[in-house]
């Protein structure tokens, strides 16, 4: 590892020994309610943030430090490239709109600017965040999803007073599962991955089983592992985004047998187990999603996504534009191909209750190029029929 070229560092911190974080939370602190639409969002525009590493700028640090600090592996061999994430920092809370305690920075892309050092995953030095490093560890990223100004939580102290412990049962999307003195994370849904069960994560690791960065990303957690010490909680100071329903549904726009898109929410819609409010949530629905309605009780409407069955409350819905969207006819399942031919490879299927959105046609008319699942192809016109 290079030495740090740089002296302001040293001028700025004015110290050569790794400083320990000190939680000072004040009683008068007041923190603003946040919505979990506006916190999942938070944690979205961290995970996929863009920016770019220079290893002459980012990639050197003060001698003093340097048996205190290894770097994020998605920097090896780098020397300039744009990357995505804010990298695992071991004690470090540089997130949007915050920084780690004595930085001269005022959030992660200002301390990038200023030639920090991008992150740290060496965990055995010591609960310590290393100065003139950069990022952002596990709980500093549950902070900063939640926007808690304050002094900065640990996994140790999750609970003292921006958190209530619920039970497992009770668990809801942008809740936490907190393992004191070892990790915590945010709950997306549960799910499996490779035909084990778990849960969908937001979360701030150096761990990879699961594959991505060493930092900020969307990521995996087995229910072994929640079962092996993690303690469920919600932030005291969340709100619900999306609207109740009314005791007496409103007469819908749309229709069981039809497809409809979710449109009438800031971000996302619940989907829910059961067709009731209180029921227990898959997990969210993106604004824009175009949905195929199999049922209907009391207002709500059977779906499915994302390979799950469950419920959307139908005030959400409406129909979809005439012209945009095709189904399949009078097949079980069609051929996405890679061109306008039947000997052209296949890059995809079309399946039933399923939908494709049209983006054009074929010199002959005979194929209509279609996206759906983010899969872009050709198939068959005689096969294909328009939503309306």
């Amino acid at each position: 590892m290079k030495k740090f070229s740089t002296a302001l560092f040293g001028i700025l911190f004015g110290i050569t020994a790794v400083v320990t974080p000190v939680l000072n939370v004040s009683a008068d602190t007041v923190q603003t309610p946040i919505t979990t639409s506006q916190a999942e969002q938070r944690a979205l525009n961290m995970i996929n943030l863009t920016w770019t590493y220079s290893k002459d700028k980012n990639g050197n640090i003060g001698s003093a430090y340097t048996s205190s600090v290894t770097q994020p592996n998605q920097f090896a061999n780098l020397t300039t490239a744009q990357v995505s994430g804010i990298p695992y920092d071991w004690g470090g809370q540089d997130g949007l709109n915050s920084n780690s305690l004595g930085t001269p920075w005022n959030n992660f892309l200002d301390a990038i600017n200023q030639g920090a050092f991008a992150g740290n995953v060496n965990t055995t030095a010591g609960n310590s965040y290393v100065p003139t490093t950069a990022g952002i560890d596990c709980s500093g990223f549950v902070q900063a999803v939640f926007d808690i100004h304050d002094g900065k939580l640990s996994t140790r102290t999750m609970f003292d007073k921006y958190f209530t412990k619920i039970n497992l049962s009770d668990i809801k999307h942008m809740d936490i599962l907190d393992r004191p003195g070892d990790h915590v994370l945010i709950f997306d849904k549960w799910g499996t991955l490779n035909g084990v069960n778990g849960a969908y994560t937001f979360e701030s690791t150096w761990d990879q089983v699961f594959g991505g960065i060493q930092g900020t990303k969307r990521y995996f957690v087995t229910l072994d592992d929640i079962n092996n010490g993690y303690v469920p909680g919600r932030y005291v100071n969340i709100v619900d985004n999306i609207a109740v329903p009314s005791t007496t549904p409103t007469q819908p726009s749309v229709t069981t047998g039809m497809f409809a898109q979710v449109t009438k929410v800031t971000n996302s819609a619940y989907f829910n187990a059961n067709p009731s409010d209180g029921a227990a949530l898959l997990g969210t629905i993106p604004k824009g999603t175009v949905l195929y309605l199999n049922n209907y009780s009391n207002g709500w409407y059977l779906v499915k996504y994302n390979g799950q069955s469950g419920w959307v409350w139908g005030d959400l819905l409406t129909s979809i534009p005439s012209g945009k969207y095709v189904a399949i006819k009078n097949v079980y399942q069609l051929n996405i191909r890679s061109n306008p031919s039947t000997s052209a490879s296949i890059v995809g299927i079309l399946g039933q209750n399923q939908y494709a959105e049209v983006l054009d046609y074929s010199k002959d008319g005979n194929w209509i190029k279609i996206s759906i699942n983010g899969v872009q192809g050709y198939a068959s016109r005689s096969y294909l029929s328009y939503i309306y």
